[in-house]
């Protein structure tokens, strides 16, 4: 037969559970954060190399380029 003790002793143990999931949660949010933070980082050294590629391509090109794409002399 169920009873209010047996119904509260079933409360503490989902009660339980809920902090453990919400610990959980909390912990898989930092880790997102981290691995959002080391992927940001990861493309922009990605980007770098890609930067330093164009710079030897450059100097060993005789022709002069400009940092602005499609320039107009016109205003």
């Amino acid at each position: 037969m169920i009873d209010i003790e047996k119904i509260n002793e079933r409360k503490e143990v989902i009660a339980k559970d809920i902090e453990n999931v919400r610990a959980r949660i909390a912990e898989y949010d930092k880790g997102k954060e981290r691995d959002t933070a080391l992927l940001n980082a990861l493309i922009g050294a990605f980007q770098q190399c890609d930067a330093f590629i164009q710079e030897l391509d450059d100097d060993t090109s005789p022709e002069e380029t400009s940092d602005v794409e499609n320039s107009s002399e016109e205003d």
